[in-house]
């Protein structure tokens, strides 16, 4: 693993300069995705800015019968919340079903949905990949490809992205809003 500095935010403001301060920060919340990938080279941040104890660990119930998600809230958290089991069952299911409880514990809703594929390609860092490296090429086209895209597919990536709470979100219509995440009842 390439050697990197360590910062703990202390508020907002301090996380967003330290990760302008350096081009090569990231930041880090439950870090269950990126330290995989820092581990296998795929992630080479100079710096880790740590947002995990930011207060951006709620579940918000909105006056429009929506729902307000901290980017910091644990995903073992948001799938025990009474207001998602009961309104939105489907992103709870879909959180209890994505990982072990010992990564739900730590994973955050941030991390699971900006979370980087889990192609082989992509993770392999002596293969060329568009992810990684635009124009690079994309073997998984005509490699090993069975976990890989059937819908969304381009030329440039048959990739799939991993969170099953990402496609739910999709499935229950999300509106964003200044950066926050809210899931609306279908209708």
């Amino acid at each position: 693993m390439k050697p990197f500095a360590y910062e703990r935010a202390l508020d907002r403001a301090a996380a967003i300069a330290a990760l302008a301060a350096r081009p090569n920060a990231v930041f880090l919340g439950g870090g269950t995705n990126l330290v995989d990938l820092m581990k296998l080279g795929v992630a080479t941040p100079d710096l880790l800015v740590d947002v995990a104890r930011l207060p951006h660990d709620r579940v918000e119930p909105l006056p429009g019968g929506g729902v307000r998600i901290g980017a910091a809230v644990r995903n073992s958290d948001l799938a025990a919340d009474r207001t998602i089991r009961r309104a939105y069952p489907a992103l709870s299911q879909a959180l209890l079903a994505g990982a072990s409880g010992q990564l739900r514990n730590l994973a955050t809703v941030g991390g699971n949905l900006m979370q980087r594929t889990r192609c082989v390609y992509f993770q392999d860092v002596t293969k060329p990949c568009n992810k990684r490296e635009p124009g690079t090429g994309c073997p998984a086209r005509l490699g090993h490809h069975r976990d890989l895209a059937i819908l969304g597919a381009s030329e440039a990536c048959i990739a799939t992205h991993p969170s099953d709470m990402a496609w739910t979100s999709i499935a229950c219509r999300p509106m964003t809003r200044a950066g926050t995440q809210c899931w609306s009842t279908p209708s």
